[in-house]
């Protein structure tokens, strides 16, 4: 009994050894897997777009604070395998047309006096990896307007870039409606906005 137990002892540790030499050589070629990377945001650019009964509108945000936590995987290049926080905050009196009495009524109706901020926080999100640096995300998360806040999923075109930034652009359509607020009217009445809008979104995220 005692031969045979001591002729399995050297395979037995033999197998270990080759376990945890094919674990170091998986772990070389794929690469570490870093951890949580927060990207603030640079350069950002976001627009929101509207019509009337006369004329189409815009508005641009100003001094938005935006930040995302990508995570990376054994991937090959600069392409993250996740995201697993993206969160924005537009004080509402920051969103600018250029004619002032058109920013009041928007305040007004957004009730800018009781809801300061205009805010998204990611609940979930899936990357799709493409080609030459290129990927896209699709986040779900929660849009907090005017004090109601409704689910919505935003889709972004994005691309890593050489200096280790990410680019992302794209657009998301809601109602006015859909938050209570009513859309505002100028004239008496005679120059009525629509309802639906259009945000448009271009920001670089930055190390």
């Amino acid at each position: 009994m005692k031969k045979k137990f001591s002729l399995k002892m050297p395979v037995l540790r033999s197998a270990r050894s080759l376990s945890a030499l094919a674990i170091i050589l998986l772990a070389a070629i794929s690469g570490p897997i870093r951890a949580q990377d927060v990207y603030p945001t640079g350069d950002p650019d976001i627009k929101v777009l509207g019509t009337s009964n006369l004329h189409n509108w815009s508005m641009e945000a100003k001094d938005l604070s935006c930040s995302a936590k990508f995570t990376f995987g054994p991937v090959a290049g600069n392409l993250p395998s996740g995201l697993t926080s993206f969160d924005l905050t537009i004080p509402v009196h920051n969103l600018k047309s250029g004619e002032s009495l058109m920013d009041s009524r928007a305040y007004t109706a957004m009730k800018a006096d009781k809801f300061a901020t205009i805010t998204y926080a990611q609940a979930s999100a899936t990357i799709l990896p493409g080609q030459n640096g290129q990927f896209q995300i699709k986040s779900t998360g929660n849009l907090t307007i005017a004090g109601v806040t409704q689910p919505v999923v935003v889709t972004a075109n994005c691309h890593a870039n050489p200096d280790g930034s990410i680019a992302c652009n794209g657009s998301q359509q809601i109602k006015m409606t859909d938050y209570q607020i009513k859309p505002p009217s100028f004239m008496l009445g005679a120059l009525k906005t629509g309802d639906a809008l259009t945000i448009n979104f271009s920001l670089t995220l930055k190390k």
